[in-house]
């Protein structure tokens, strides 16, 4: 992700933008519709890339929190357990039934304590996030990353653009490139949406892991996917 990060950043830095017009659209009540004119930094091609590395990076998730269920059950019975997997519900009602008794495969009580702590019906927010992105890649749609440019201007300094009676012009200040999921309202933003998700993730892998004897996951919050130039 970061690399489509940088390779937006440097076709922004390539672009000599160094004003925004401000065009009335209401002259009477004298308010403005600020527009860049130049042609559109993010293509189609950016938007698809970003979309599906994100795609990747969910289902991947996903799959190590069902290694998860799969090799604890395995501990805790003794023998490999079928058609497990972690199970992630908002309706606590559906925490009791013979489905999640299934996907926990048999897991000791003290096991599944430990994931019941982290549903989202327990106001857990990363596995609520996690439930809706991956709810919609694998139903509906891939999961969508929209790259979106953000002009930084000082409208209160505009002045007059002396070719355009009633246009102003503003000057640039910074620009930058955020990465936004549409699929979360309000909109999540990468990195710090899937920062959340991995640790989350990694605070329930950890104690199963430590229990057994293994070196557990240290996360790193993400850096600069969304860069300022």
């Amino acid at each position: 992700m970061d690399s489509v990060a940088q390779r937006l950043l440097q076709r922004i830095n390539a672009q000599t933008w160094p004003w925004v017009r401000g065009v009335p659209d209401e002259p009477q009540a004298g308010s403005l519709t600020w527009e860049v004119p130049h042609a559109e930094i993010v293509t189609a091609e950016d938007k698809r890339e970003a979309s599906f590395i994100a795609s990747q990076t969910l289902h991947y998730l996903r799959s190590a929190l069902d290694h998860l269920i799969y090799n604890a059950s395995w501990l805790d019975q003794g023998a490999p357990q079928e058609k497990t997997q972690f199970p992630i519900l908002g309706d606590r009602n559906k925490w009791c039934t013979q489905k999640t008794i299934m996907d926990l495969g048999n897991m000791s009580p003290k096991h599944i304590s430990w994931i019941e702590a982290v549903q989202p019906f327990n106001n857990v927010e990363w596995t609520k996030t996690l439930q809706a992105l991956s709810n919609a890649d694998k139903h509906r749609f891939g999961v969508e990353v929209s790259p979106t440019v953000q002009l930084g201007v000082n409208v209160s300094e505009a002045i007059d653009d002396s070719r355009s009676p009633g246009v102003k012009l503003a000057q640039i200040e910074r620009i930058s490139l955020r990465l936004f999921l549409p699929t979360l309202k309000p909109y999540g933003e990468i990195p710090r949406t899937f920062d959340e998700m991995f640790i989350g993730a990694a605070s329930v892998i950890n104690p199963f892991l430590e229990e057994a004897g293994i070196q557990t996951i240290e996360v790193s919050p993400a850096h600069a996917t969304a860069s300022d130039s």
